[in-house]
């Protein structure tokens, strides 16, 4: 028993540095954001909790409780993940259906005519779908942030008739600064011009889960089309989007219960 205990642990150790290696992928592109800096923290504790767990209960008395309470705590945080992430994966996997009206999420612009790879990857989604079904129009979606030069909307409409789509098929709202309020706006910009509100909702692998359940509470009925993700740059992505599910399940249960 002893001996199988210290190859789980051995085990455990290994993925936990498998899982810093991963989460610092993002380096070999020159970034290190905010989800990066969780899920490498969050591997480093499961180091500390292996390596101290036997000799705090070995102690007995408080230290014993301490660190059972810890490895508890953890083993729950891990499967609180593993459950949010089976909801990333099973949206990423589904396929959208045809014939829908399309929302093309913001993300970061450099001018009216360039824009960054997450949005130039959802334009191009939002291309390829626009190009299958004639009949559906579009709806992009972003304001201007502080620290970009025009409306995200703007130049997600620029690009789109570049690449041949007809202008009177592009809708746009230029208000939003988050994805709640792209989502938001967009259902109210619908509402206005008389759209059809069954939409598939254009945003990274990682994101469609938590898009397409705003999309619904705004009042869509939506399903997702995934866009392209760097592999490189995908765990921090994630960390960060583990972290913003977890701030929206707080703020629908406090909303709930209000």
């Amino acid at each position: 028993m002893k001996k199988h205990k210290k190859w789980c642990k051995v085990l455990f150790i290994v993925l936990c540095a498998a899982g810093i290696l991963w989460f610092c992928l993002p380096l070999l592109h020159g970034g290190f954001a905010e989800g990066s800096v969780f899920g490498v923290a969050v591997c480093a504790f499961g180091i500390a909790i292996a390596l101290r767990y036997g000799k705090m209960v070995s102690k007995g008395g408080w230290h014993k409780v301490l660190a059972r309470t810890i490895a508890v705590c953890y083993a729950l945080g891990l499967c609180w993940a593993g459950y949010l992430t089976v909801l990333i994966v099973s949206y990423q996997a589904a396929l959208p259906p045809p014939g829908r009206n399309v929302v093309v999420l913001g993300a970061q612009v450099y001018s009216a005519e360039r824009m960054g790879m997450s949005l130039r990857n959802r334009v191009e989604r939002a291309h390829q779908y626009l190009q299958d079904n004639p009949e559906s129009k579009c709806i992009v979606t972003g304001g201007q942030g502080n620290d970009e030069p025009c409306p995200e909307s703007l130049t997600a409409r620029n690009a789109l008739i570049r690449m041949g789509i007809e202008p009177e098929r592009i809708y746009f709202e230029d208000k939003s600064r988050n994805t709640r309020e792209n989502l938001r706006y967009a259902m109210e910009e619908a509402e206005n011009k008389g759209l059809d509100t069954e939409v598939v909702v254009v945003s990274q692998n990682f994101h469609l889960y938590r898009a397409v359940r705003l999309a619904e509470s705004a009042g869509f009925t939506a399903s997702g089309l995934p866009a392209e993700t760097d592999p490189i740059i995908y765990p921090s992505y994630y960390g960060r989007e583990l972290l913003s599910l977890t701030k929206w399940y707080i703020e629908e249960l406090i909303l709930n219960m209000g």
